[in-house]
């Protein structure tokens, strides 16, 4: 039996997610940081959207490493990146004293692997075009 899951492909579409989740994660926190009974700016929408295509670019490169299972490749990819955004995330509110939700940290990690299937399905697609 074939392995499914290819490493350098994962680490590959990983690294893309992560180069582009990161700091667009970073500066949606750092918009988000306003004072006590202001509301945040609505551009914090833009950057919610650009760490979505990161995490679906993060797929689709690791389908188009790993083309004999581009499913299972993109979607790993794109959880693996929000496992490192997450864990550094993690350290920081957990020194920090803040706390953590645990059923946003696990939807926003399914949201991520959604979008590295989602990734994957545009590279297969573009295939069969």
């Amino acid at each position: 039996m074939r392995q499914m899951l290819d490493r350098l492909a994962i680490l590959r579409g990983a690294s893309v997610a992560v180069c582009i989740c990161l700091p667009a994660a970073l500066i949606s926190q750092a918009l988000v940081d306003v004072p006590e009974g202001e509301d945040p700016p609505s551009s914090i929408f833009l950057f919610f959207v650009l760490v979505l295509a990161g995490f679906a670019l993060g797929g689709w490169w690791a389908a188009r490493a790993a083309p004999e299972a581009p499913f299972s490749n993109g979607a790993v990819a794109a959880l693996a990146a929000f496992a490192v955004i997450q864990g550094i995330a993690l350290v920081v509110r957990l020194v920090g004293g803040d706390s953590v939700n645990i059923p946003a940290l696990v939807f926003n990690g399914l949201v991520a692997y959604g979008a590295g299937l989602l990734g994957a399905l545009i590279w297969k697609r573009q295939q069969a075009a």
